[in-house]
Formats: C-alpha cells, structure tokens, sequence
C-alpha cells in the first residue's frame, strides 16, 4: 500500500520518457540522411530536412566533411539544401565521386549560412539522423 502513493509521481516520470521525440523539440532542423544509393560509379546521397523552426531559412549552406570506413576524411563538400519553408519538409539529394560503400562517416563540420538565422544558431538547432546504418551521420 505504501508504494500507491509514489505511482501518480512514477506514471508522471515514465510519461515524460516514453514522450515522442516530436513533441520535446518542437524548434529543432532535423537533417536525415535518408539514403546513400550508388549511381553509375557515384554515390547519390538523399536528404530528409525538416523545418520545425519558426522561420522561413532563405538557405542551408552546410560544410560536411566524408571519412571512409577506416576515419580517414577523404573530402570536403559545401552543399546548400535551402530555400527551407517553416513547418515543411523537402527531400534533397546530390551525388559525389565516391562509392557508397567507401563512405564510413559524414560530419556537419560548420553551418555557413542559414538566413536569416546565424549560422550559430541553425547549428545548435540541428538534429541529425541517419537510416544507412554504415553511415555515422553526426556534427
């Protein structure tokens, strides 16, 4: 009997850890790298963005830096995945002279634009996502 009195306070604690991620972080950029296809000796990389901010981002300029399957970066890419509307999702995707299977790692090393937020700002309000599982996708 004496545990009743502690369940409204344990229900309450075990809610808020199963919440949805969706309804914690209703001001976030979510960048997920959906998928990494090979395409005639490329690799296509896909890209589900997110916008759950309260602005409109004119761009989306990112540095990311690729690393193969042993950490070893192997190049550098500036891509731009804006214009971003406010509550919309896009899917984007680009392919680079790589094989996909080559591919260990990518990094958001910087965010260079993001107007008209800071750059900064985009950064700390990026949450990332990969579905490739040989893929780490981090910043």
């Amino acid at each position: 009997m004496r545990l009743s009195r502690f369940m409204p306070v344990g229900l309450v604690l075990l809610a808020a850890g199963l919440a949805p991620a969706s309804a914690l972080a209703a001001d976030e950029l979510r960048l997920e790298l959906n998928a990494a296809e090979p395409q005639q000796n490329r690799c296509q990389l896909s890209f589900l963005i997110e916008n759950r901010t309260a602005q409109n981002l004119e761009a989306l300029k990112l540095d990311l830096a690729l690393f193969n399957t042993e950490g070893v970066i192997q190049r550098r890419l500036a891509v731009d995945l804006g214009p971003l509307r406010k509550a919309k999702t896009i899917v984007k995707a680009f392919g680079i002279e790589t094989d996909c299977a080559a591919i260990g790692a990518i990094l958001v090393n910087d965010i260079t634009a993001c107007p008209p937020m800071e750059p900064g700002a985009c950064l700390d309000q990026l949450a990332l996502s990969a579905r490739p599982k040989a893929i780490k996708f981090y910043k």
